[in-house]
């Protein structure tokens, strides 16, 4: 049975004007190899309609850091109105898109002891006591490294989208 604890939960970021749909995908992936992580898409899903596409995306990026224990940091991305415009610079052309977006990332450590706690009622209550005030140093470590890796992606994606700032 796995062991599920959130550590951050729905940090925002949001942004408004001009962006690239594509640019945003590779960026976040290239953010993944830089930092030995892995990646599962869960959703991407979009909707057109008269103002623009809708544009939803969810991944699960992963690292093991120790046998037992999982850091997992959820993405999600809800894009809406987006358009494609043209925008003229310097001599040449590029083609844009502009909306919204809004970026929610959660943060949480899957532990799996092999069942060896959750047998009685008796031995999890124990190991939360165990946990929670006397070997507090070690599993923190893994939370504080949750804490830094889910800050660095954004702001990572916040000076992402800072760039097409004009």
């Amino acid at each position: 049975m796995v062991e599920k604890k959130l550590i951050v939960d729905e940090l925002r970021l949001s942004y408004s004007g001009l962006f690239e749909v594509e640019e945003f995908y590779r960026f976040v992936d290239d953010w993944i190899m830089e930092h030995g992580m892995e990646r599962e898409i869960k959703m991407k899903h979009e909707d057109i309609s008269h103002d623009g596409k809708n544009i939803k995306w969810e991944i699960e990026i992963w690292k093991n850091r120790v046998e037992w224990q999982k850091q997992v940091i959820r993405l999600r991305a809800l894009m809406s109105d987006v358009r494609e415009i043209i925008v003229e610079k310097g001599s040449g052309k590029k083609r844009l898109n502009q909306g919204k977006v809004l970026i929610i990332l959660d943060t949480f450590l899957e532990s799996e002891l092999g069942g060896r706690w959750q047998n009685k009622p008796w031995f999890y209550f124990s190991r939360a006591l165990y946990d929670r005030f006397i070997w507090k140093i070690w599993t923190n470590k893994y939370e504080d490294l949750a804490i830094k890796d889910t800050n660095e992606i954004h702001s990572a994606l916040k000076s992402h989208f800072n760039r097409y700032a004009y």
